[in-house]
């Protein structure tokens, strides 16, 4: 009996263990699944609310701008334009009008290109003018330009120029940067040939860098002044007519009298030119009519030798005398 029971208790003994072991593992895997569960409800809950931000290098390049002219946003008021207007204006008195539009301009600081005047004999008379006007005053020209009488036309056009601004702005740029390095390199040239050729880019360089110049000026000009063309001329009930068809006594005097003088101007025209033709037909004559006159003149001299010496006699010829009926001789 005393060997059976240890036996006896070395068998019951494991059962509480490997249950309390089973138990444990029963837990644990609880307490791992309502982890999972409750992992995956943050998840849920980050990915329907804000997504956390993801912190970017502090060295990331932003994101490139659109570009016109060397990488570089140009905004529609930094855009290079020109500007140029053409207008026609129906006004009471030409002179007038067109004096104050030329004081306006000068007070805008601006100045009148050219000017033509067109009076057409007292009718009908007309003035064009071509103003340059600073851009900061273009609209307030065509205003002001506008209230001295009746437009009847504008025309208006714009022209962007900021692609060739830039380009050249550039080209002069790097012209004078090539025009300082070669001042540089010729400061330290040693020998004559390195000197002459030097010379010689520079002034390669310096005529471009001239010529590029001269466009820059240009383009400012035509970017800072507006072009407006203004042409003032008198309402048509303002142009002065013919008082009638008939130009009475005087007028008809005068008429005729410039027709005479027409006339008389048109006959010494046509004899001024006759004049040349004239003398030399006249210096070809005189030796034809000379030898006409002298061989006329030996023909009289001869005949008249002839007719003293030898006097002339009509004798009857045999047929007058056989025939008493012949004429020259009379019948009894």
């Amino acid at each position: 009996m005393g060997v059976v029971t240890p036996a006896m208790s070395t068998n019951v003994s494991p059962r509480p263990r490997q249950r309390r072991r089973g138990a444990a593992s029963i837990v644990t895997l609880f307490a791992a699944l309502l982890l999972a569960g409750c992992a995956s409800s943050n998840l849920a809950g980050d990915s329907a609310g804000e997504v956390p931000a993801v912190a970017e290098p502090a060295d990331a390049a932003p994101e490139a701008l659109p570009a016109d002219t060397d990488g570089l946003l140009v905004l529609p008021d930094q855009r290079m334009v020109v500007h140029s207007a053409s207008m026609s204006l129906l006004v009471e008195d030409v002179d007038e009008a067109a004096a104050e539009v030329k004081e306006w301009v000068r007070q805008a600081g601006g100045y009148v290109a050219s000017e033509t005047a067109n009076a057409a004999s007292g009718r009908n008379p007309q003035v064009r003018l071509s103003l340059r006007v600073p851009v900061d005053s273009y609209e307030e020209a065509l205003n002001a330009f506008a209230a001295l009488g009746t437009r009847q036309s504008l025309e208006r056009s714009v022209t962007d120029v900021t692609e060739e601004v830039a380009d050249v702005d550039s080209r002069v740029a790097s012209a004078e940067k090539s025009v300082a390095r070669l001042q540089e390199l010729l400061d330290e040239a040693d020998t004559i040939s390195d000197i002459l050729e030097i010379e010689e880019q520079i002034s390669s360089r310096q005529a471009e860098l001239e010529a590029m110049q001269a466009r820059q000026r240009v383009l400012a000009d035509q970017t800072s002044y507006a072009t407006v063309d203004v042409e003032l001329r008198l309402p048509s009930s303002a142009v002065p007519v013919d008082d009638g068809d008939s130009p009475g006594f005087v007028g008809g005097l005068a008429a005729g009298w410039r027709a005479l003088l027409t006339v008389v101007d048109v006959v010494v025209v046509v004899i001024g030119w006759l004049l040349p033709f004239t003398v030399v037909a006249a210096a070809a004559a005189v030796p034809v009519v000379w030898l006409r006159r002298r061989r006329s003149r030996r023909k009289e001299d001869t005949a008249a030798g002839t007719g003293t010496d030898t006097p002339v006699t009509h004798e009857p010829s045999a047929a007058q005398e056989q025939d008493p009926a012949a004429p020259g001789q009379d019948r009894d």
